[in-house]
């Protein structure tokens, strides 16, 4: 089958989206493709935790509306995880700080400061110690051990209460920092805990032992002690603070990589499923992919599909996230492609591209006709500050000269303008948004176009209900205004969409223009009952504007 694809659309500065339909070994797939700025200055790649926690799931527009605050943002599913309690199978490091460790036999995501993507394996290594007493080992992080005896470590970004075993023991430290990778992290023994369940105060954390190590840590950690915990993430470069678990990889070195062996099933690799992917081009440019499955209108991509798709997108460095119906794009909470479940499964965490600057939202409508008519007559023109800065937001004419303008140092707000007079002059308008952070002098700007076209205006129909008889039909009036001459079209559309009846079809002059319609399709046949829609678009050089009314057609017997 032949490539299918739109224009890219641009969601802000230097960001775009693409929705192809690509031939991928002889079966159709719906490829979802953002393109945007590697990390850094205005934009910042942020690995998300549901709910800020590691238990629980959100979907991608729940977690995208709860840090719109921050920025404006695009992104994609995260991590694999556990379906009953939504934690993350792999590591999830967020400014430092660990929320959950790595599977050392899987890739992760790092992003470095400098905007660059790292794609490796992981090894995590912790250790506890009361002052004065040897090191102990720590098995795991925000996770229930999976091999006790052992010891782990529960901190308040857990989320819920810590496993209950009849012979667990804890300890309770209070005054215990951010879990803060390759430090010395220090807490006061406050309680001893035995069976588990518990909560984990607030600016507190609980070491939780099983097995032998259940009275390894009694014996030691007596309340008012001081106990030492640190946790390594080995290979990870120290100019990588930020981290998200996934696999495996897809490409390294521009070259797919087509057998990664990261303990993933062979149904997972081989067979076709919906997946998502992140890569980075050699310009350091960031890709997101989502590619959707399980449906007739998409076949959905293997492992290896997915690799070489990352490398004709130019990535140099690519891995796999979450698949399935885990498989979500969404800019701004609206989600970009349709998810195999049918509905927007919550995930465990996201990936997200945050925008720092200015951002000005398409306009609600691409053509307004302030005509008094109460159709498209005006719309709300709007401008979003994350961070306080020096705006300066514009309305130009078609001529170039400005019709209005605001200039002022802002808070973090949304800003907004009403256009729409009869005045304004007809042709494409634009609104230009500009701003300069205060605290660090970055600029960043933004514009929107929507055109003024009165041409088509005062749509009447003679009724919105009307009977029509087997065999006879009825009687409506059409009615409209046309400002200046233009290629009109005047047709009737059935509930589901469909035309049924053209009407008018070329070009008419300035005037007032009336039609019937005797509630007959184009086979002379009268409809059935329903709710139909007479709908009027005019073109000329200033574009296409359109009006639609909707009628209530009653079929009877006579």
């Amino acid at each position: 089958m032949p490539t299918s694809a739109v224009a890219a659309t641009t969601l802000m500065p230097g960001v775009t989206y693409t929705r192809d339909v690509r031939a991928v070994g002889g079966r159709a797939v719906v490829l979802h493709v953002m393109r945007m700025p590697r990390h850094g200055g205005l934009y910042g790649l942020r690995p998300v935790l549901s709910n800020n926690t590691v238990l629980g799931r959100e979907t991608l527009p729940v977690m995208q509306r709860r840090v719109a605050h921050v920025g404006t943002v695009v992104g994609v599913n995260g991590d694999l995880f556990r379906p009953d309690t939504g934690q993350p199978t792999g590591v999830f490091l967020r400014d430092g700080v660990l929320a959950s460790r790595p599977v050392p036999r899987r890739s992760m995501l790092g992003i470095a400061f400098d905007g660059r993507l790292v794609v490796d394996r992981l090894r995590f290594v912790g250790s506890w110690k009361v002052d004065g007493l040897e090191a102990h080992p720590l098995e795991d992080v925000n996770r229930p051990l999976a091999d006790p005896p052992g010891v782990g470590l529960f901190t308040r970004q857990w989320g819920g209460r810590t496993p209950r075993y009849p012979t667990a023991k804890e300890v309770v430290l209070t005054g215990f920092p951010r879990l803060l990778t390759n430090g010395w992290l220090t807490g006061t023994v406050a309680t001893i805990r035995r069976g588990g369940g518990s909560v984990v105060p607030r600016g507190a954390a609980i070491l939780h032992a099983r097995g032998l190590w259940a009275r390894i840590l009694a014996r030691e950690a007596r309340p008012g002690r001081q106990l030492t915990v640190r946790v390594q993430l080995r290979d990870l470069p120290a100019d990588v603070a930020d981290a998200i678990g996934g696999g495996p990889v897809l490409v390294r070195n521009g070259q797919a990589v087509l057998r990664p062996d990261e303990s993933f099933a062979p149904s997972h690799m081989n067979f076709r499923h919906p997946r998502t992917a992140v890569g980075q081009r050699a310009d350091g440019r960031l890709i997101f992919l989502v590619a959707e499955g399980r449906s007739a209108r998409s076949a959905g991509l293997t492992h290896t599909q997915l690799a070489r798709q990352m490398v004709r997108l130019g990535a140099i460095t690519a891995v796999g996230l979450d698949g399935g119906g885990s498989s979500t794009m969404a800019f701004e909470g609206r989600v970009l492609n349709r998810p195999s479940d049918g509905s927007l499964r919550p995930v465990a965490n996201g990936l997200f591209l945050f925008y720092y600057g200015i951002f000005a939202p398409r306009p609600r409508r691409a053509v307004i006709s302030p005509n008094g008519d109460g159709v498209a007559d005006s719309q709300v023109l709007a401008a979003r500050v994350v961070r306080r800065s020096a705006v300066d937001l514009r309305l130009v004419r078609p001529n170039g000269t400005i019709a209005w303008r605001f200039r002022n140092v802002v808070a973090p707000q949304r800003l907004s303008r009403r256009v729409g007079t009869r005045g304004m002059a007809e042709g494409t308008w634009r609104w230009v948004v500009e701003a300069t952070q205060v605290q660090n002098g970055r600029e960043s700007r933004m514009a929107r176009a929507f055109i003024v076209n009165r041409t088509l205006g005062h749509l009447r129909l003679s009724k919105t209900r009307m009977s029509v008889v087997a065999g006879k039909g009825g009687r409506l009036g059409i009615a409209v205004n046309v400002t200046r001459r233009a290629n009109v079209n005047v047709s009737v559309r059935s509930p589901s969409g469909r035309v049924v009846r053209v009407l008018q079809r070329g070009e008419i002059g300035r005037g007032g223009h009336a039609w019937r319609w005797g509630g007959r399709n184009a086979a002379r046949k009268v409809v059935p009952t329903g709710t139909y829609t007479v709908r009027v678009t005019a073109r000329n050089t200033l574009g296409t504007v359109a009006l639609a009314k909707a009628v209530r057609v009653v079929r009877t017997s006579g």
